[in-house]
């Protein structure tokens, strides 16, 4: 059974009564978390609403879901009185806050940890063989209007080469990925959706970075990328100490990045929770092969239970 429980700022819960539909999305980061659920509601209990800051999905002592709570809306209709709840996972706590400029000489993860990431209360997970052990950065920078998302993202991809995620139980996740047994899609499996996606716009074909003064540079090309005729270049201007390995990363990661956005698959089951992001998958028909999930949205509607998932190469930059 899943249970959706409301919590206010002061910490009253409010278990939800079976949805008549919802919605939970999961990503790698980008995009953001997200959540939607719409039931049936007591009428004149609307002043509750406001007072509402978090959500909790659990099934079966698991935590499904854990977010922020951005919108709250009754309605009076022909279902009777029904409200809807829509927000996203706990990085939105990051999201929504912003870093001051700032400039370290070396900056370690237990800096930035307690500056950027402790304040609103996110916990790391911390299950088996998940130490968190990014390197320290020299001349580490934090740009004016950065959110203290981007800052921890940085950080962690540039200088650690760890992609940073929240899992499901609203934990900031610093640990490579954990393949294990692929989840196999064949003609047994109940999909009833495929969409194969070759994608150009948005990839890059050449990344020079710089720094401001302008007298230092480096470039990188996506040679196989600009063979098959592709033209879009990017220019970063970084702050001037950064050093020339660090310009040179960047440059190539922003390239490697924008390829995970080549080629993708939509796959659609009619199971719940039929995998997550970062779980791979086999596909045996449909094109093949083996890909990463980078986007998992589950809902329930209508047509009952349905997952779909967005894949990329097993070995994309997220």
């Amino acid at each position: 059974m899943t249970t959706w429980t409301l919590t206010c700022y002061d910490g009253r819960t409010y278990p939800l009564p079976t949805p008549l539909a919802w919605r939970l999305e999961y990503g790698v980061g980008d995009p953001c978390d997200s959540f939607w659920v719409k039931t049936l509601w007591t009428e004149g209990e609307e002043a509750i609403l406001a007072d509402l800051t978090r959500l909790q999905v659990t099934r079966e002592g698991e935590t499904l879901f854990m977010g922020v709570v951005d919108e709250c809306e009754t309605c009076w209709g022909p279902e009777g009185c029904t409200a809807t709840f829509s927000g996203r996972g706990m990085q939105a706590l990051l999201l929504d806050n912003q870093a001051e400029a700032a400039d370290f000489g070396l900056a370690t993860w237990e800096a930035i940890l307690a500056r950027y990431v402790s304040p609103y209360g996110i916990a790391l997970d911390q299950g088996v063989n998940r130490g968190v052990s990014l390197p320290a950065a020299a001349g580490f920078s934090v740009a004016s209007g950065s959110s203290c998302w981007k800052v921890v993202y940085d950080f962690a991809r540039y200088h650690g080469g760890v992609t940073p995620r929240f899992t499901r139980a609203g934990k900031l996740a610093l640990h490579p990925w954990e393949d294990g047994a692929p989840l196999v899609l064949d003609g047994g499996a109940p999909v009833t959706r495929v969409v194969r996606r070759d994608q150009r716009y948005g990839v890059l074909s050449q990344v020079t970075v710089k720094d401001v003064s302008g007298w230092t540079r480096q470039t990188v090309v996506n040679e196989t990328f600009r063979a098959r005729g592709g033209q879009c270049s990017r220019v970063l201007l970084l702050p001037r100490k950064t050093g020339y390995q660090a310009r040179r990363y960047q440059a190539q990661f922003q390239l490697d990045r924008s390829a995970a956005q080549l080629q993708t698959a939509e796959v659609t089951v009619a199971l719940p929770f039929a995998a997550w992001p970062g779980d791979l998958v086999d596909l045996e028909g449909w094109g093949g092969g083996r890909w990463r999930v980078r986007e998992s949205k589950v809902t329930l509607g209508e047509g009952g239970y349905e997952t779909t998932l967005v894949l990329a190469d097993p070995q994309a930059v997220f």
